[in-house]
């Protein structure tokens, strides 16, 4: 039984059943500083449940997303915009196929967390600001709003990041958004996803991006972010390892077996994953709780 031929509740049961049965595995997973990975877990079982685009995906594909996300400690989707899963039609192969892409709070997250810098501060302009910049021994931007000038915004002409260095210093990179554009239009999600319905972010994230290249190594984390990135950009495969994760139960449905009646699924959709997330303690962060409170096991 092909991917595409199941039914969308029957395949969302069955990636609820790797959810449940890989819950130990992917809690394990989750860096200690990256808070609650309960939460980080539902969220990206939500975003995948919920949407029946992301359900006719392949496993393979879904969950090495979620796999990479919960390695960098990223929620996938979500208000945080930290990272997406964009479907994609494998015109080849026939089937639909997760693609992972990080987000411009994805990449902020990273960076503060890694503490390379002293700050970064992304940022747009439009039309009606005043702009300059200066590059050189002494590198400078001057950047006043629109609002502060009592003009209209304007269009979105440019994207920049001003990044403090912890040894002195500052590092400055532009993007006008001709240079943007480009970037975008390599993109195999230029058509769909964020740069469709949130361009600004996305341009402040391509400024990241570049600015990333020439700052201290933040972490193994920022890399790995990058070339996940750049992967996606070029529709090549992400590299995800699964040799960890039991998909049994969606390999025994597109086999033509019968699913097992679970009522769990509406617990875990129905929970609020956007909710704030408790703080761990020290203790709570090495121990891992034998009933968490989303994904029951009775």
């Amino acid at each position: 039984m092909g991917h595409q031929l199941l039914r969308v509740d029957q395949r969302a049961d069955a990636i609820k059943r790797v959810f449940l049965q890989n819950h130990q595995r992917l809690l394990r997973m989750v860096p200690r500083t990256a808070g609650d990975p309960n939460r980080l877990i539902t969220i990206a079982f939500s975003t995948i449940a919920l949407d029946a685009d992301l359900v006719r995906c392949t496993p393979e594909s879904l969950f090495g997303g979620v796999i990479e996300t919960l390695k960098l400690g990223l929620t996938t989707g979500g208000p945080l915009q930290e990272s997406w899963l964009i479907p994609f039609r494998d015109a080849k192969r026939n089937v639909m196929e997760a693609t992972l892409i990080i987000g411009y709070q994805g990449y902020r997250t990273l960076i503060d967390r890694a503490k390379a810098v002293l700050d970064l501060h992304p940022r747009a302009v439009y039309a009606g600001d005043e702009f300059d910049v200066e590059y050189g021994s002494a590198p400078r931007v001057h950047h006043k709003p629109a609002w502060l000038l009592g003009r209209s915004q304007g269009e979105f002409v440019a994207a920049y990041a001003v990044a403090r260095l912890r040894g002195g210093g500052i590092q400055i990179e532009v993007m006008p958004k001709a240079e943007i554009d480009e970037h975008r239009a390599r993109s195999r999600a230029k058509d769909k996803g964020p740069w469709v319905t949130d361009y600004v972010p996305m341009a402040l994230k391509t400024t990241i991006r570049k600015i990333a290249k020439y700052l201290p190594k933040a972490s193994y984390e920022m890399a790995r972010a990058l070339e996940l990135d750049e992967r996606a950009d070029r529709g090549a495969p992400q590299g995800f390892d699964l040799s960890d994760l039991d998909l049994s139960a969606v390999a025994a449905l597109e086999s033509g077996a019968e699913p097992v009646a679970d009522e769990r699924l509406s617990t875990l959709v129905e929970s609020d994953a956007a909710s704030p997330a408790p703080a761990r303690s020290r203790r709570a962060s090495t121990e891992t709780p034998e009933q968490p409170p989303i994904f029951t096991t009775e």
